[in-house]
């Protein structure tokens, strides 16, 4: 089961139509999600919501019960206001396994990804994206982020290696 913080609707829709079982869940100071594998959450709630306390501390429950955390950066104008190094430092702080990025977002934060993610997916804009290095290109530059990223964590969930579930993430999102 994946858990998506704050209005995922759309990466819950994409969770589902691959087969995913995906939740909108609350922040909640008590705790994760019993049975969460996965929590997807937009990197700006995070940093500049007035929440920010609770979302924290229901991400860092699910990940104290074993789920794996995949952030979005989304938007770079909360990355400017914060300043690229300190969100990235914030950032490495939280220990994502996933971090999801445009090429514009990624540069704003001023150092490589891989110091902050495990597994930092940059979205190419002429489509496509790239993971440890590996460009995987898509048939159109028009690409569903929401798409990508669900799909992407729906086959790592699956037991796909990060490259293949690009592969087939491009593949989903130029459709």
């Amino acid at each position: 089961m994946v858990a998506t913080l704050g209005e995922e609707a759309e990466f819950c829709r994409w969770t589902s139509l691959l087969g995913g079982q995906a939740t909108p869940a609350a922040p909640t100071r008590r705790g994760g999600w019993s049975g969460a594998a996965l929590v997807y959450i937009q990197a700006q709630l995070l940093f500049d919501s007035p929440r920010k306390a609770d979302f924290r501390a229901t991400v860092e429950a699910a990940r104290h019960d074993g789920a794996l955390l995949a952030i979005e950066l989304g938007d770079t104008g909360w990355i400017r206001e914060l300043g690229g190094p300190q969100a990235a430092y914030e950032l490495a702080g939280m220990r994502p396994d996933i971090l999801f990025a445009s090429e514009a977002a990624a540069s704003e934060l001023g150092g490589p990804l891989e110091g902050i993610a495990s597994m930092p997916v940059i979205r190419i804009e002429s489509g496509g994206c790239s993971v440890h290095g590996r460009r995987v290109h898509a048939p159109a530059s028009a690409s569903n982020t929401a798409a990508l990223a669900a799909t992407f964590c729906v086959a790592l969930m699956e037991g796909c290696a990060p490259v293949e579930a690009a592969g087939r993430a491009v593949l989903v999102a130029a459709e």
